[in-house]
């Protein structure tokens, strides 16, 4: 039977599958059975790691949601990916490349933590919009509210929340339920602290609010830096700690930087 990982990076937690050193074929109706098991620790998605599918990759990775959808990527979950690999050796590469169905991004190792380069885009196919506008209003409890989106490989709508002071479930779930996008949404929720700084939540698609969301912070960023005029450069923080951005307007690349932790080792998967 194989061994999984319990992993998390802010408070985002993961299960780790490596179907590359063992022979394990893992599917979305296997995610039942790990939300049923009395004996398994809370996670927020099943990352499965398996030779690539294309030659422009190290590796091809899997992200399944609790509800069996699967996401087109999570920039926390990369890193802890990219950890399991350079911790068991399986890549000695200085900079893994990973495969999310069409979506390359790169992992490197910075001292304790992980980076991630991510292409971000505006265009509203890209991001599932119904309509043509990347920017939007949307009425909700007689409040008129600006949505910013954009698409970090998977699709994020971003909200100024300091600004308009939503409820984060309530408002999430309007807009992931609403007829705006093809695909389902993530909702980002910004609270501004300085031009350098900012306080994040996100409402994430097949799973509800988690404690850090990756690309999120990447949407955050990218919205930050093109409405507001903020820093190139960010600190976000989360409800357990930070990541820190830097985006590259002229280039369509954001880079996160954050840490990627074990919860439990080496867990023997019977089922």
């Amino acid at each position: 039977m194989p061994l999984i990982q319990f992993m998390e990076a802010l408070g985002n937690n993961f299960i780790v599958v490596d179907s590359v050193t063992q022979n394990f074929s893992f599917s979305k109706k296997s995610i039942s059975k790990f939300i049923d098991k009395d004996d398994f620790l809370e996670f927020d998605q099943v990352l499965v790691i398996e030779p690539p599918e294309k030659e422009i990759a190290d590796f091809s990775v899997k992200i399944f949601n609790q509800d069996g959808s699967e996401a087109e990527n999570c920039v926390n979950g990369m890193r802890c990916v990219a950890r399991y690999l350079a911790d068991r050796e399986i890549s000695i590469n200085e900079d893994v490349k990973l495969l999310i169905g069409t979506n390359l991004v790169s992992v490197k190792r910075n001292k304790n933590d992980f980076v991630v380069e991510n292409i971000f885009s505006l265009s509203p196919q890209e991001i599932g919009l119904n309509n043509n506008e990347q920017i939007f209003e949307v009425e909700f409890e007689n409040k008129k509210i600006s949505c910013f989106t954009v698409s970090i490989g998977n699709p994020h709508a971003v909200i100024f929340n300091d600004e308009f002071d939503v409820d984060v479930k309530k408002f999430g779930t309007f807009l992931q339920e609403s007829t705006f996008f093809i695909n389902g949404i993530n909702v980002g929720f910004i609270q501004i602290k300085n031009s350098n700084e900012i306080n994040l939540r996100v409402f994430e698609r097949g799973v509800g609010e988690t404690q850090a969301c990756g690309s999120g912070a990447c949407a955050a960023a990218v919205a930050c830096a093109i409405q507001k005029k903020l820093s190139s450069e960010l600190k976000i923080n989360f409800h357990q700690g930070q990541v820190f951005t830097k985006v590259d307007l002229d280039e369509s690349k954001v880079l996160l930087q954050g840490s990627a932790e074990y919860r439990k080792q080496d867990v023997l998967l019977n089922f």
